[in-house]
């Protein structure tokens, strides 16, 4: 039963999606249809335009800095922050020739963009199960990115803070976009005003948080996430009893000449397991999205700080020998 729910859910082109309702389905594939529809309910948030060409996005910033991205693309892909003064038609180059080669979903696509008011602070994940409209699990998870105007995700620790503290406007936006089961995952910026929105997709997070969730929880997300599309009662823990965190590892960009270092890292204390995606022979790009990235590791401790930094070291003993192309 579990895996033809599953399964039934990947057809559907995203998991979560069936029982969440048609209206939260069509407004979460869509990062600009989600602002217009988090504002109309009253969520702050950064001002957005949507935009058509670089003078767009220079009518829009004024000369400060700002956001790009595509309104239906993945894994960071095309998202540019801006500093005051950039190139916006580099910038309109960049993020409208962004191609997720085979990973584009196998339906038919259109492509729209926005620019948005660049927001400033900690940067935090929620990852939340609805059963019939009501929050019945929600977990906070600390983002760490790559410096530089291609924001890559390079890390997350589980769990980040309480989240008593973020039920509030987790449950504002669970109303906005009229969810009803499934799991959403919320991308979110703490600013001196208070946490805001960045995207919120209708689906279990990727990075392997789920991993983390079950290994801090010592639960199965998944199989709470089915019982809830199946109707079935779900009961996941309230708290984490450990943490955990995942750190990626990342190198130049070049021909991979050897990766080594993986059973080292791996036999580190609060090491859960190490996986590398790239071997010789490999070409790598500029760190751009998040299938640019070479592998990870993850790791559990204590307190966050302690998976964080075991899971860091563990990457730090992975050692990516690179030719440069340049």
């Amino acid at each position: 039963m579990e895996y033809a729910v599953v399964a039934a859910a990947r057809a559907a082109g995203s998991l979560g999606l069936p029982g969440a309702g048609v209206r939260a389905a069509s407004v979460l594939r869509d990062k600009l249809t989600l602002r217009e529809v988090t504002t109309a309910a009253g969520m702050p948030g950064p001002r957005f335009a949507e935009v058509r060409s670089a003078d767009d996005i220079a009518a829009f910033a004024g000369g400060g800095p700002c956001v790009v991205k595509p309104s239906g693309r993945q894994a960071s892909l095309g998202v540019l922050l801006l500093d005051a003064g950039a190139d916006v038609g580099a910038a309109w180059a960049a993020t409208t020739t962004a191609d997720e080669g085979n990973q584009i979903a196998d339906r038919p696509m259109s492509w729209r963009y926005l620019v948005e008011e660049r927001l400033r602070g900690p940067e935090f994940s929620t990852e939340c199960l609805v059963a019939g409209g009501q929050v019945v699990f929600l977990n906070v998870t600390a983002k760490r990115t790559s410096a530089g105007p291609a924001p890559v995700e390079l890390g997350h620790v589980v769990p980040a803070e309480p989240p008593a503290e973020w039920r509030g406007p987790v449950d504002d936006l669970v109303r906005a976009v009229g969810f009803d089961t499934g799991i959403l995952h919320a991308e979110w910026v703490r600013t001196a005003d208070g946490p805001r929105l960045v995207e919120c997709a209708g689906r279990p997070p990727g990075d392997k948080i789920v991993d983390l969730i079950d290994l801090a929880y010592r639960t199965n997300l998944t199989r709470h996430w089915v019982d809830a599309l199946a109707g079935r009662p779900v009961d996941p823990p309230a708290t984490a009893s450990r943490a955990a965190a995942i750190a990626f590892v990342t190198a130049d960009p070049g021909t991979v000449l050897a990766v080594d270092g993986v059973e080292d890292a791996s036999a580190l204390p609060g090491v859960e397991r190490v996986d590398v995606l790239r071997k010789a022979g490999d070409t790598l790009a500029d760190l751009r999205s998040s299938w640019d990235r070479v592998g990870s590791a993850i790791a559990v401790g204590d307190t966050p700080a302690e998976a964080d930094a075991r899971a860091r070291a563990a990457v730090a003993a992975v050692r990516v020998d690179v030719k440069s192309e340049r």
